[in-house]
């Protein structure tokens, strides 16, 4: 081999290894170095933000804590659950509230949906919202009374959508609502609970409540009740209230000094008790702080209601009867001539064995 070929490979091979240094150990040490020196001025520049921020690390801590408190009052605003004997006990709460001027016949219990999470200082917190669509009868203002009750109720809850048809005559307003209740679940929180003074399961949920008879045959059925018309122990008589002749309610044991009587162009709430006392069964009714107490010697108690259709659109009296049955008596009610689009008897709450006919 010449001397002019050696020397060619040995710069060939110089080139080569040259190359082999910059490629192999030159550039991978370079990228690292600049990667590290990245890294660097971006840690340095996290390093100064941080110790900028510690030096108000009590006044974040302060404001935390201020916007967990303000968290949880917020939370506060929604039950922890959205359970349906809560939700009864709601729409309940909603009829009484407005003295029979707005009333739910049927309502729909839908079931709970999960819509979001939220952070929270004890952990997550998981939101539900339930729809609540009912249908209701009453007045116009019962219907406005109804909507404040809404929006002034302790928890949460807004009104999707409403629906009213008026009945001018009547002054009857009807229609559809659809509510939305809404639920925030977690941190801890315990859904509220229900505290009713209440035996709750019955023999037959028709015939009344709470020691009610298993037996549903009774002697007044074959006619209906007709015979409680001519031979009760409590009768109640149903008019417009202020006509020219009597109270528009009348509640009588017989004798006029037996009468418990209301002139109130509303709904007017009858309650009648039936009670054991030194070996004795007696019926005490009332209408407000105004009662009667007569003695029952019969095997059984005789209510005969006895109503009229309503003359006009300006007559709105009517009864809601709750009755307390403590003893072992059956109490049958019979209801005659009541307005057959606008009753003016309504069964309210009762206990014991209860049957209208």
């Amino acid at each position: 081999m010449s001397r002019n070929n050696i020397k060619i490979i040995i710069v060939f091979l110089c080139v080569l290894i040259v190359g082999g240094v910059y490629m192999y150990v030159y550039k991978p040490n370079k990228d690292t170095t600049d990667s590290l020196k990245s890294e660097t001025e971006s840690l340095e520049k996290k390093l100064a933000d941080l110790q900028e921020k510690n030096k108000h690390r009590d006044e974040y801590i302060e404001k935390t804590k201020a916007y967990y408190a303000e968290f949880d009052k917020i939370v506060q605003d929604f039950p922890a659950t959205l359970d349906q004997e809560l939700t009864v006990m709601f729409m309940k709460g909603i009829e009484d509230s407005q003295n029979g001027e707005f009333q739910i016949p049927s309502v729909g219990l839908g079931q709970p949906k999960q819509f979001y999470t939220l952070g929270g200082a004890d952990g997550d917190y998981v939101c539900y919202t339930q729809s609540l669509p009912i249908s209701y009868t009453g007045n116009y203002e019962g219907v406005k009374d109804y909507i404040d009750y809404i929006m002034n109720y302790q928890y949460r809850m807004n009104i999707s959508s409403i629906n009213i048809s008026y009945d001018a005559e009547n002054d009857v307003a009807s229609g559809s609502v659809s509510m939305n209740a809404y639920a925030i679940a977690g941190g801890g929180r315990e859904g509220d609970t229900l505290d009713l003074d209440v035996q709750t399961g019955v023999d037959n949920m028709f015939i009344g409540g709470d020691g009610a008879a298993a037996n549903t045959n009774f002697a007044y059925d074959a006619d209906n009740g007709e015979v409680i018309k001519t031979t009760n122990d409590i009768k109640i008589t149903l008019n417009k209230a202020g006509n020219d002749t009597a109270a528009g309610v009348v509640v009588s044991a017989g004798a006029d000094n037996t009468n418990v009587t209301s002139n109130d162009n509303d709904v007017v709430k009858v309650a009648v008790q039936i009670f054991e006392e030194d070996g004795k069964n007696y019926a005490k009714y009332a209408i407000g702080d105004k009662d009667y107490t007569v003695e029952l010697v019969g095997k059984d108690v005789k209510i005969y209601v006895k109503s009229a259709a309503r003359v006009d659109g300006d007559d709105k009296n009517s009864v809601k009867l709750n009755i307390t049955n403590a003893t072992k008596l059956p109490v049958f009610v019979k209801v005659d001539g009541d307005d057959a689009v606008s009753p003016r008897f309504s069964m309210g709450s009762k206990t014991g064995t209860v049957k209208v006919y």
